[in-house]
């Protein structure tokens, strides 16, 4: 069998899907529960030293709940670079999928650069590309592109925190973000499971997609 022989649909396709279903979405449940797991049993160990402490002097409980709120931030942080590593390890899965896919059609539809970043680096760029050359508009998917801006935009607001411009780019990029809790303080970015497996689905749809029109092209150069 020959490189041309090869189905993309199950090579590329399954391989994005184990990455998410086996290793991404597990790593971030088992690392979530493990940091819960440990904030309950710290909590509620405090909070009974909190109580006992108003007893003795009410200046010394306030002090001890004081600490407790920022134990609890601390623990948000925690879950919030979980969050991040796991929207990081997810872009990266779609980025590998859309630069490995490409490299079938090196020949038959080869790169003539350069492409338009269009402001939003990488995507933006492998967007045009694959609109240039394989006539592929990453807009006529089953997934709105807007979902995968999103990826790349909440992922750079929670791997890049100390650039409080990339949430801002974030939330006014997005109409309704998934990734950011505002019921906090302020605006917040935050990984919720429900959010995370919902854009998994949506990055498997699109990277599902984008691999059946590079195999259509492949195949139909074929006979």
């Amino acid at each position: 069998m020959g490189w041309e022989d090869i189905n993309l649909n199950l090579m590329e396709g399954i391989d994005f899907t184990l990455k998410t279903r086996n290793l991404i979405l597990p790593v971030f449940d088992n690392a979530t529960n493990a940091l819960n797991e440990e904030w309950k049993k710290y909590a509620d160990t405090f909070k009974k030293q909190i109580a006992e402490a108003y007893q003795r002097d009410e200046s010394e409980g306030g002090m001890l709940s004081q600490e407790l709120d920022w134990e609890e931030d601390l623990h948000r942080q925690r879950l919030q670079g979980v969050g991040a590593l796991a929207l990081d390890w997810l872009m990266s899965s779609v980025q590998v999928a859309l630069r490995g896919a490409k490299t079938y059609l090196d020949k038959s539809h080869p790169p003539k650069p350069p492409y338009n970043k269009n402001d939003e680096g990488w995507l933006g760029y492998t967007a045009d590309e694959y609109q240039k050359r394989f006539g592929i508009d990453f807009k006529a998917g089953p997934v709105s592109f807007e979902r995968i801006q999103e990826l790349v935009l909440a992922r750079n607001a929670g791997i890049h925190r100390e650039d409080a411009g990339n949430l801002e780019a974030y939330v006014a990029k997005i109409k309704e973000p998934a990734f950011v809790d505002d019921g906090y303080v302020g605006e917040y970015f935050f990984v919720t499971r429900a959010a995370l497996v919902a854009m998994i689905e949506d990055s498997e749809r699109f990277v599902k997609w984008m691999v059946s029109e590079v195999e259509k092209l492949r195949l139909a150069k074929k006979v």
